[in-house]
């Protein structure tokens, strides 16, 4: 992605809103140098740019709202530990995310993962795992985030703490009161902290408010959202969770301990093994460069077998050869080894496999079949986040309220 298009999440993210619902920080807070599991979603610079904040819940995952995932690479933002963005502190990049597949322009599901491409270091927090947060009110719980003091301060770079009160409690949100804080910009995404007998957890995730930051919030749940999306899209990104040959993100991912690039096609990794011949990899791996991989074409790669455009890691599943193929142009060479660019009709022009001896029926009839709105990889369950098509940042706010 290029920093123009994240500049341009950034300003979504950071509260660019309608004049009824701009974004702020967290009012009449604390600054504090504690809860190092709470960190800022940032803009990679000198000093980093703050977007939002979030919560590391495990040791590769942070939660955060829906509305703070870019759209595109989230490799180009990086998760800060530390108190103070000018200061030192820890920067790792996200490799992942995913948002709630619900989300939309309210606080019910306003929630997202980002996947660390390290483990940071840092006891996470835990998630309330009950209702803690939905008791009636008011329950007083604690903010924590890296947002302003007042609208236009300028001041979002320090970790601040504060108290609110629940004063009304949805199925899928709750509404903030202040006591005497509210979040405001660059609070979304971050903790709301509801104690516990166990001590205190992550009841919900700060989601959006009114615009002076004074009068109420709204956060999402968490325990209405474990069982639908937390629990299983963190088993889905667990260490040790997959077995070879399934699609990867991280090497500690694998049981293997090794996620590898497929040898045809960049955007694929997959669980590896190191080999010396093909009688070590099951069927159907091989040994390839002295790791077990699938042969050529690898899945979701340039003439791999496809049912749809989600099959294909990128560009799209051609119909009557049901094969994934990408656009070219006739002529300039940009179609992989072994591969020819060939006109199929109208405008389409696609990489495909030179005709078996005797001809291609099929050949004349093959086209790109429609876009689907899913990412390749059926296989990381519905949480294929690396391979999931662009969605809308920067969600709206509710009606009067706007997101933190």
């Amino acid at each position: 992605m290029r920093r123009a298009a994240l500049a341009g999440w950034l300003a979504l993210a950071a509260g660019c809103a309608p004049p009824d619902g701009a974004r702020a920080e967290l009012t009449m807070g604390t600054e504090t140098a504690g809860f190092p599991a709470v960190v800022a979603l940032v803009l990679p610079g000198e000093p980093p740019t703050l977007a939002c904040s979030g919560t590391l819940i495990s040791e590769h995952v942070v939660l955060t709202a829906a509305h703070c995932v870019p759209r595109g690479a989230p490799g180009q933002i990086e998760v800060f530990f530390g108190s103070d963005l000018r200061r030192a502190g820890t920067r790792v990049p996200a490799i992942a995310a995913v948002a709630h597949p619900d989300a939309s322009e309210s606080a019910d599901h306003d929630l997202a993962l980002v996947l660390l491409a390290e483990p940071a270091g840092v006891a996470p927090l835990r998630l309330a795992s009950d209702d803690a947060i939905a008791a009636a009110p008011p329950v007083s719980v604690r903010l924590v985030g890296y947002g302003l003091t007042a609208p236009g301060a300028g001041d979002d770079v320090v970790k601040r703490e504060g108290r609110s009160l629940t004063t009304e409690v949805t199925p899928l949100h709750v509404v903030l009161g202040a006591d005497p804080s509210l979040p405001c910009r660059g609070d979304s995404g971050g903790p709301v902290l509801v104690s516990t007998p166990a001590g205190e957890r992550v009841g919900g995730v700060v989601s959006r408010g009114d615009a002076a930051c004074t009068e109420r919030a709204r956060a999402t749940r968490v325990d209405a959202h474990l069982d639908d999306f937390l629990t299983p899209a963190l088993a889905a990104w667990a260490p040790g969770s997959l077995a070879l040959g399934d699609p990867c993100l991280y090497d500690a991912h694998c049981a293997s301990g090794r996620c590898a690039e497929a040898l045809d096609e960049p955007l694929l990794r997959f669980c590896a093994a190191p080999c010396a011949a093909d009688a070590e990899c099951d069927a159907p791996l091989s040994c390839q460069e002295a790791l077990c991989r699938y042969p050529t074409p690898s899945p979701g790669a340039v003439g791999a077998p496809c049912a749809s455009r989600d099959d294909c890691a990128r560009g799209d599943c051609l119909d009557g050869r049901g094969t994934c193929s990408v656009r070219c142009v006739s002529g300039r060479g940009d179609c992989p080894t072994g591969f020819a660019c060939e006109h199929l009709g109208g405008i389409d022009f696609y990489c495909v496999p030179p005709p078996p001896p005797g001809g291609c029926e099929a050949c004349a009839s093959a086209r790109p079949s429609p876009a689907g709105p899913a990412a390749w990889g059926a296989a990381l369950v519905a949480v294929a986040f690396r391979r999931r098509r662009p969605r809308r940042a920067g969600r709206a706010l509710d009606s009067g309220p706007s997101r933190r």
